[in-house]
């Protein structure tokens, strides 16, 4: 692959719904690919729930072939238990893209959405329309993964747009 063009996944971690969102980043733009979730049953066991993200985020890097992955880090949330269910999604997926050879690239929420806002605290809505702006009509207009796919392809585009000019292929 030439230094021009590369792919991003970007995650947005969560145990009920991993968002993922996938863009190819040059120096004439940015152009989305595809995004979705990952959706876990709540009734399943933690371990059969961790593993399907674990081996989800594995089928997403061998279909997309990412030169780079980018993941929301977490922040504490006052409720302990909905933070502990964060953390261990997030770690799924942390340790499936480390097993693939990726080193994460992390961003903070408030870092997110100020690159693609203008906004540290913008709302999920903001965002979306901020997303759809930049891609136009063709993302996936599904209701039950949208802000979490949204969030993801933020994600992926915060890297793009934090390090287009640093990043070494």
């Amino acid at each position: 692959m030439s230094c021009d063009k590369y792919v991003i996944l970007g995650l947005d971690p969560g145990l009920v719904k991993t968002g993922w969102g996938v863009i190819s980043s040059a120096p004439s733009g940015v152009k989305y690919i595809d995004c979705g979730i990952i959706k876990t049953k709540p009734s399943s066991q933690m371990e059969v729930r961790l593993t399907f993200i674990y081996d989800s985020v594995q089928d997403l890097i061998s279909s997309f072939n990412p030169k780079f992955v980018a993941m929301e880090e977490i922040f504490v949330n006052t409720n302990s238990k909905t933070s502990e269910k964060l953390i261990m999604a997030r770690t799924a997926s942390f340790i499936s893209a480390s097993k693939a050879g990726f080193v994460i690239n992390g961003y903070p929420p408030n870092k997110i959405k100020k690159n693609i806002t203008g906004f540290g605290h913008a709302s999920k809505e903001q965002i979306h329309r901020m997303i759809q702006g930049i891609f136009g009509e063709n993302i996936k207009q599904d209701k039950e993964h949208t802000f979490d796919s949204m969030d993801a392809l933020a994600v992926a585009l915060c890297h793009a747009f934090s390090n287009g000019k640093h990043i070494r292929c």
